[in-house]
């Protein structure tokens, strides 16, 4: 068996990745390649609801206010985290 030259392992690991996304969170949506600002996509794209959106723009003691109030748990605060991640992340590599 022939090893992966740079090229294909890359290519290997970014379609690994593509993969192991929850399907439920491949955006379908991008904004065309041309959109030079996409600072508003995060909150306007539909993946994310709108507690998930209060909790990735909430400054860091307000977290961890809401988290030991029980007002937040530990599965949002990450799932919110999680998901504003993967927006980034399609933004950056799928345009």
């Amino acid at each position: 068996m022939a090893t992966m030259n740079w090229r294909e392992r890359a290519a290997a690991k970014k379609q690994q990745q593509q993969v192991s996304l929850p399907k439920e969170w491949i955006l379908t949506n991008l904004p065309d390649n041309s959109q030079i600002d996409v600072t508003e996509f995060p909150r306007t794209c539909g993946l994310l609801n709108v507690r998930e959106i209060e909790i990735t723009e909430s400054h860091v003691d307000v977290i961890l206010s809401n988290l030991a109030k029980g007002i937040w748990t530990a599965v949002d605060v990450t799932t919110a985290f999680s998901k504003r991640a993967i927006v980034a992340h399609q933004l950056v590599c799928f345009l």
